[in-house]
């Protein structure tokens, strides 16, 4: 073989391999870039819960005397794992509110609360309704609910639900959760208890296709001979909400 051969076959092979390794970067920069891309475009879809009161109407009343109910209606989220651990609350308050026979509060009065939906266990609805004794109290506690209780995106310490049976008993767990001191709820121990309830959803449930809930509830009884009638309506409703990733 000649020198000129050697050298044209030398050429030819080093253009080859050199095409070769830019071929290959040329891939691997066209995949890269449009992941880097995408990366940073992607959106994390994560899923909401918000619980939104719509009205409250006072059918009958528990105090004939004053022909009105001094009253607050204390609600909340809590969200619990598959061992029924408390992983993360939402609270919300209304009052006081001085209602009359036949009046209805409606949904602009409430505050919205939400949190986000878990991805095992379930969600708790909880209400309680009060009729108050002590006006200045409560109205410190509704303010201070709804001031340091709407906690629905921050993770809470892991507390059990187990022993907690009652949908009152289920709000202070949430309140104390979400930091409030069991002092600042006392006057729920001492008022007249109109009405409780929870409304449970399940991670399931709320992955299927019904994106809202609504929920209807009557509380009524008998206090001192005197009978009272409240109905109360809410409704759950899943959010979809996007959130970049960075």
């Amino acid at each position: 073989m000649t020198n000129r051969n050697f050298l044209s076959n030398y050429t030819a092979m080093f253009i080859f391999m050199m095409s070769i390794i830019v071929f290959l970067s040329s891939c691997k920069s066209t995949k890269n870039i449009p992941n880097n891309q995408a990366q940073k475009q992607e959106s994390i879809s994560s899923k909401a819960l918000v619980f939104q009161i719509k009205s409250l109407r006072a059918v009958d009343l528990e105090e004939d005397l004053t022909f009105a109910d001094e009253i607050t209606l204390t609600y909340s989220l809590t969200a619990v794992d598959e061992n029924n651990k408390v992983v993360q609350v939402a609270n919300g308050s209304w009052g006081v509110e001085s209602m009359k026979k036949g009046q209805v509060a409606l949904e602009e009065k409430f505050k919205a609360i939400e949190l986000q939906i878990p991805t095992k266990g379930k969600v708790l609805a909880s209400v309680i309704l009060t009729e108050i004794e002590d006006y200045k109290k409560a109205q410190n506690t509704v303010k201070k609910i709804n001031e340091f209780g709407g906690l629905g995106k921050i993770p809470t310490l892991f507390i059990s639900l187990g022993e907690y049976e009652t949908p009152l008993a289920i709000v202070f767990a949430s309140l104390q959760a979400a930091g409030i001191g069991l002092k600042a709820v006392e006057h729920f121990d001492q008022d007249d208890l109109l009405g409780q309830n929870t409304f449970d959803l399940s991670v399931k449930a709320l992955s299927e296709n019904q994106k809202v809930f609504p929920i209807n509830l009557t509380f009524e009884g008998e206090h001192f001979k005197n009978k009272f009638r409240y109905e109360l309506t809410y409704e759950l409703k899943v959010s979809e909400k996007k959130t970049n990733d960075k």
